[in-house]
């Protein structure tokens, strides 16, 4: 998996297990394999669990 930006020659994957792309919002997702939910999504994204925080509130 690269954490690049695409600047070096490489880009961000979502080929490890449970990495997705979401068809929604764009974002590269990851599906917990125990409980199924799903991280990653962007905060107004409808396939966003409802019960995650919102990593911008303290």
């Amino acid at each position: 998996m690269s954490l690049t930006d695409g600047s070096t020659g490489t880009t961000l994957t979502a080929d490890g297990p449970g990495e997705f792309w979401c068809p929604f919002c764009q974002q590269r997702c990851t599906r917990n394999r125990t409980s199924g939910k799903e991280y990653g999504h962007a905060l107004d994204c409808p396939e966003r669990p409802t019960d995650l925080d919102n990593p911008d509130q303290k």
